[in-house]
């Protein structure tokens, strides 16, 4: 375990070969494994469930997806600013050997739509001189289908692993075409076009055809969308041709190297394969 920012930052420089955007993006994903790390060994350990942008990059690697925050549900605890907070600083205060210390500076509740509501807290990262400041949401509520999975967060810049509880892939994938269904045109969210395809791309999990449309129905009755699975076909066929989101696409890709070239058209047929999967 490194315990000082001079070795972390010459490790990631390393690992990302000398490309200073991505030794940025490195850098946030080792501070929030620490934080992680202070969860896996907290009395919290089985109640919090990692899902989001973090838990699909340590699926995909890094090179393939970055994130700016992490994302978690909490299972069997009473969410709201001031027990969330008390167990935040908890967890913050848990003793490893890292050098890393955190601070809250900020607490809000969330309000997204239709699909989640929770805390949001930006915390303080330090170590040595180093300052930077991640964003953790905490919902709950989640439907998981068929439940939490035990995983191993593989480690950005060490060779071992985290034991988290973590959404099955099924799960994942069925909130964001859950998403993808329900704003449609309004939809700006161009990371969930994305994370379907490079998730039907990997093949490190394999998804379960039976238990994709399970969840995915489970997280329709949950969001209270379920009327709706009947216009899916229609909403993909008009963003298909949407030149608004044919160009925030463009947009997203300008702004996030591992997109690389990786076309509208690629996104919407990988969109449409897991649809077929839901039927």
């Amino acid at each position: 375990m490194m315990k000082s920012a001079t070795a972390v930052k010459a490790k990631i420089k390393n690992k990302a070969g000398g490309d200073s955007d991505k030794s940025q993006i490195m850098l946030r994903i080792y501070l929030m494994e620490r934080l992680l790390e202070r969860v896996s060994l907290s009395q919290y350990r089985d109640n919090f469930v990692l899902k989001g942008g973090l838990l699909v990059s340590s699926m995909v690697g890094v090179d393939m997806r970055s994130t700016m925050d992490v994302d978690t549900t909490v299972k069997s605890l009473p969410l709201n600013k001031r027990s969330a907070q008390k167990i935040l600083e908890e967890i913050i205060a848990v003793k490893l050997e890292d050098g890393v210390a955190f601070r809250i500076t900020k607490v809000q509740d969330i309000m997204e739509g239709h699909e989640y509501e929770g805390i949001r807290f930006m915390i303080e990262c330090t170590m040595d001189k180093l300052k930077q400041t991640i964003k953790v949401d905490i919902s709950t509520g989640d439907e998981i289908t068929p439940r939490a999975v035990a995983y191993k967060l593989p480690l950005i810049i060490e060779d071992r692993s985290i034991n988290l509880w973590a959404y099955n892939l099924e799960t994942l994938l069925a909130e964001k075409l859950e998403t993808i269904m329900v704003r449609a045109e309004a939809n700006t969210r161009m990371r969930d076009f994305y994370d379907i395809h490079v998730l039907l791309e990997q093949d490190v999990v394999t998804i379960d055809r039976g238990t994709m449309k399970s969840a995915f129905y489970a997280t329709c009755k949950r969001r209270e969308s379920t009327e709706q699975i009947v216009t899916i076909d229609d909403v993909i066929n008009k963003i298909a041709d949407d030149e608004v989101m044919k160009q925030q696409w463009k947009n997203y890709q300008k702004t996030n190297y591992y997109v690389g070239a990786l076309e509208w058209e690629d996104v919407i047929e990988s969109t449409r394969t897991l649809k077929i999967m839901v039927e």
